[in-house]
């Protein structure tokens, strides 16, 4: 099923002036081929993730200055579609406000270098198997649309969203002992070579038995503010959402 952005309007040729694209098409176009070249990125760490949503905020607030005429059908299945997106946005942007709570926490007791310690990591880690249970809801949701090359562009990036706040290291989480926390108190520290997700690498250095107080405190330094990126990000697309969804009440409005 097309939808608006597969139709976008052009001028016609003018016999004394140039072409060119109308303002709001230049500006889909701009959002969709950058968002084309984050998505062909092999890198999936939270900073390309924040790039690619304000791409996508872009793209759906440029897809309601377009100002096309939708059939009633079309314009009720992209209604139904951007349902979905939002109640994601919105779930997403909770998990990340409760990852930011929890990193809090533990840069609280990191401070404190006391038993607290252990006690936070725990609970970060039970939080962290919250996620992926809930995000594994949430990218069976997005499974079930279909429609444009948007949704497609969003649907796929709101799953690599899922997958880098669900993704965990596979070490046990018992591996967090109290031979760990005691080292942890006494500070010390050793340089770190990772390349993976910010994520993935505070999974990694909680779990250690190292002296590695240092790359603790590096880690969560570097995923809160990360975090803070993507969350701000994802309330510009939520925006974009909603003033998406408003234009397409408008068309309903007018054809009833």
């Amino acid at each position: 099923m097309a939808f608006p952005e597969t139709h976008l309007h052009m001028p016609i040729r003018s016999i004394s002036l140039p072409s060119r694209i109308h303002p709001p098409s230049a500006k889909f176009q701009a959002a969709l081929s950058q968002l084309h070249t984050c998505h062909n990125s092999s890198s999936s760490d939270s900073q390309s993730l924040q790039i690619s949503l304000l791409n996508l905020s872009e793209l759906y607030h440029s897809l309601h200055q377009l100002n096309h005429s939708l059939p009633t059908a079309q314009a009720e299945h992209s209604l139904d579609v951007s349902t979905t997106l939002l109640d994601s946005c919105d779930a997403a942007r909770n998990l990340i406000l409760n990852l930011r709570e929890h990193l809090l926490s533990l840069q609280s007791a990191l401070r404190r270098k006391g038993k607290s310690m252990g006690v936070q990591i725990k609970e970060y880690f039970v939080f962290r198997k919250k996620i992926k249970k809930e995000t594994s809801k949430l990218v069976l949701g997005l499974k079930k649309l279909d429609g444009s090359e948007t949704t497609a562009l969003a649907v796929s990036l709101l799953r690599s969203l899922f997958t880098f706040l669900s993704t965990a290291s596979a070490m046990k989480t018992n591996t967090c002992t109290l031979r760990f926390v005691s080292k942890l108190i006494g500070g010390g520290g050793r340089s770190s070579t990772s390349i993976m997700s910010e994520l993935h690498n505070l999974d990694l250095v909680l779990r250690s038995d190292g002296d590695n107080s240092k790359e603790v405190k590096k880690a969560l330094e570097i995923l809160e503010e990360r975090t803070e990126g993507l969350e701000a990000a994802l309330d510009s697309l939520f925006k974009s959402l909603v003033q998406y969804r408003v234009y397409l009440l408008n068309i309903l409005t007018t054809h009833s």
